[in-house]
C-alpha cells in the first residue's frame, strides 16, 4: 500500500493576495471532489450552523451502496481526542490529576518511567515508542491489559519524560487503561455515559454501537504484491473488509489499540460532538484551555507538533487557534479541523485512502477560511 503522509493546511497567504479563490462557492467545490473519483463524506459548519454536508462516491463497491450521511466510518486516531476529554472529566472530579505519576495507577514502574506523568502520556512526551511491536500490522491483535502494561513497562524510552514530542499510541492505551482503574468499568462505558449520552451520540465508538451492517463504510486499499513492487506495478484498490470484522473473528480487548483508536462514528455525531466542545456540556471553560492549550510549545527540544491534550495544535496567520487531527486504520481515512476562536468546524472522512484527494481537500480548508476571513462565504 502507498504510503500517504498528511501535507497540512495551505498556507493562509494565498489570501492576501487576494486570489480568484476567494469567489469560489461550496457548489464549485463539489464538483471538483466529484469528478476526483472520492469516495466519503464532508461536512462544514460555522457557529454550529452546518454550511454544507455531502458523501461522495460508494462506501461498499461490491453491493453499489453509495456513501450517505448516515455512513458511519472508521474515525482511528481522532478516538484520542475521546479519551483525552474523558481524563479531564475525571481530572475535574479530583478521581486523577494530570500531573499523577504511572507510579500511582501501576506497580513496580522502572526507574526510568517513575517520571512519567498523566501529562506527558496526553502531550505525547513521555518518549514512549509508537506502537506495541512497531507499525500498524499488529493493530487488531488481541492484546490484554497485562500484555500492554508489561511491554510499555519494559520498553525502552526513545527520549526522557517531558523531552521531546513522539506521537505514541502506547500512551492513549495506558490512558485508557488508567481510566478503567480510577473507574472500575470499561473505558468505552465511561465515555459513553459521560461524554457520549450528554452530547447526543448515538454511533460513536467501538463495541458499544449497533451497527446495520449495510450502513458500515468498506475499507479499500491497493496493496502491491511482491511481484509488483519487484517491478513498479501498479496495485488495483481492493476490498479489505470492514474495519470492524476482527471483532466477529476473534473476540477480546486490543490494548494495542484501545483509547487511542479504532472507534466509528458519522458526520452527524462528529458534528454533535463538536457543539458540545464549544459549549460547556461535557468540560469546564478551564478543561477545554487545557485541551486546546499547545502545552509541547514550552519544551526545551524545539517540537515537531504542539500537542494539546488529543488535538495537534497550531496557529493560524491571523493568530487564532486552529485544532486539528486525523486517524487511519491504514486504508481508511478521517481528518477533524476545529477553528476555536472563530468557531469553524470540518470533518472529512473517506474508506480508501489510496486515492484520498488530499490537494482539494486542502482547497476546501481554504475556502472555508478564506470565506470566514473575507465574510464571503458562498453557500452555493
Amino acid at each position: 500500500m502507498k504510503i500517504y503522509k498528511y501535507i497540512g493546511l495551505i498556507l493562509l497567504t494565498l489570501i492576501q493576495t487576494a486570489s480568484a479563490k476567494d469567489e469560489l462557492s461550496f457548489k464549485d467545490w463539489r464538483d471538483t471532489a466529484i469528478n476526483s473519483n472520492f469516495s466519503g463524506v464532508v461536512l462544514v459548519a460555522v457557529e454550529n450552523k452546518i454550511l454544507f454536508k455531502e458523501a461522495f462516491g460508494l462506501a461498499n463497491r461490491e453491493k453499489n451502496i453509495p456513501f450517505s450521511e448516515d455512513t458511519i466510518f472508521n474515525i482511528g486516531s481522532l478516538t484520542k481526542q475521546f479519551t483525552a476529554t474523558a481524563i479531564l472529566k475525571l481530572h475535574e472530579s479530583n478521581k486523577l490529576s494530570v500531573n499523577d505519576p504511572l507510579s500511582k495507577f501501576f506497580d513496580n514502574v522502572p526507574d526510568d518511567k517513575k517520571e512519567i506523568t498523566v501529562h506527558h502520556l496526553l502531550t505525547h512526551t513521555a518518549g514512549f515508542v509508537a506502537t506495541r511491536g512497531g507499525g500498524s500490522s499488529n493493530l487488531y491483535d488481541v492484546v490484554t491489559r497485562k500484555e500492554l502494561i508489561e511491554t510499555a513497562l519494559k520498553s525502552k524510552l526513545l527520549t526522557l519524560p517531558g523531552e521531546e514530542y513522539n506521537y505514541s499510541n502506547i500512551g492513549y492505551n495506558l490512558l485508557a487503561i488508567i481510566i478503567e482503574k480510577i473507574t472500575g468499568d470499561n473505558y468505552e462505558n465511561f465515555y459513553y455515559e459521560n461524554l457520549f449520552e450528554p452530547a447526543g451520540l448515538t454511533e460513536t465508538g467501538y463495541r458499544l454501537p449497533k451497527r446495520a451492517e449495510n450502513r458500515v463504510a468498506i475499507n479499500y486499499g491497493a496493496d502491491q504484491t511482491a511481484y509488483q513492487r519487484l517491478f513498479s506495478i501498479e496495485a488495483k484498490s481492493l476490498p479489505v473488509g470492514s474495519p470492524f470484522q476482527h471483532l466477529k473473528l476473534k473476540e477480546g480487548p486490543r490494548f494495542n489499540m484501545e483509547g487511542a483508536g479504532g472507534m466509528s462514528s458519522t458526520v452527524g455525531d462528529l458534528f454533535l460532538w463538536y457543539m458540545a466542545l464549544s459549549s460547556n456540556l461535557i468540560l469546564s471553560e478551564e478543561s477545554k484551555k487545557q485541551l486546546f492549550l499547545p502545552h509541547n510549545a514550552s519544551l526545551k527540544k524545539e517540537s515537531k507538533s504542539h500537542y494539546g491534550y488529543g488535538w495537534d495544535i497550531k496557529s493560524t496567520a491571523r493568530g487564532t487557534l486552529h485544532a486539528q487531527h486525523n486517524g487511519s486504520n491504514g486504508y481508511s481515512f478521517a481528518d477533524m479541523h476545529y477553528f476555536i476562536d472563530e468557531n469553524i468546524f470540518i470533518v472529512l472522512a473517506t474508506n480508501d485512502i489510496d486515492v484520498y484527494p488530499q490537494v482539494i481537500m486542502d482547497e476546501l480548508l481554504l475556502l472555508v477560511e478564506s470565506g470566514m476571513a473575507n465574510k464571503k462565504i458562498n453557500k452555493g
